[in-house]
């Protein structure tokens, strides 16, 4: 697939078939996606892909601890135009899914499927090392290799969603995987054959202008 077209193309899916992805494919897109540059080639991205049981039980957990109110590990605080963006963003997939605002069942039916990796059959946990912690390179690697992911995935016809709910409770994660307590959890990128019958999967998420976020000097 054209580069280019694979940018313009690629959207965040939230809908899976129940469809097992071969091994094989997920290690062709990371042996791909580690050809991304880092600061000084220090590479601090480091995977745990998870499937089956382990991940089955992580969902389990994750929906378990939100339920029971168990404080999540969210650091975003967006406001004004950030704020906005996200706001619009939710309205237009509960639009399409059907969710009205006072239906607080379905709202939280809506996040719940963020907290099992929209039931995605795979995800990929991004970690870095703690002693990287101050390092906001690091944080900037770790994103410019998501993106890669999520592109190189549409090679093999696969869809992705990079998203936090699925991570954010950090010893739920270290517990079923066995991840050292001297990494940092990142991000999480579900990953599977996209459902495009899943009404969310038909949304097109808005763009700021070039206009809006550019200045030119000097031209």
């Amino acid at each position: 697939m054209d580069i280019v077209n694979a940018i313009k193309s690629r959207k965040s899916i939230r809908g899976f078939l129940q469809k097992s992805v071969p091994q094989e494919i997920i290690r062709e897109i990371l042996d791909v996606a580690i050809r991304t540059p880092s600061a000084l080639n220090t590479q601090p991205w480091e995977f745990t892909v998870l499937c089956g049981e382990v991940l089955k039980n992580i969902k389990r957990d994750n929906v378990e601890n939100l339920l029971s109110g168990v404080p999540v590990n969210n650091q975003s605080g967006y406001q004004g135009i950030y704020k906005q963006r996200s706001v619009e963003l939710a309205k237009d997939i509960f639009k399409l899914m059907s969710i009205e605002r006072e239906d607080r069942e379905k709202r939280l039916e809506w996040t719940l499927r963020g907290f099992r990796f929209f039931d995605a059959p795979v995800a990929i946990i991004l970690s870095t090392d703690k002693s990287l912690r101050e390092d906001t390179w690091a944080v900037h690697d770790a994103g410019a290799i998501s993106q890669t992911i999520c592109l190189v995935a549409m090679n093999y016809g696969l869809g992705t969603c990079i998203e936090e709910q699925g991570i954010v409770f950090h010893d739920v994660i270290k517990k079923h995987t066995g991840m050292s307590e001297d990494k940092d959890v990142i991000i999480g990128i579900a990953l599977g054959y996209p459902d495009m019958t899943f009404p969310a999967n038909q949304l097109v998420s808005r763009r700021a202008s070039v206009d809006e976020v550019t200045s030119w000097l000097g031209f």
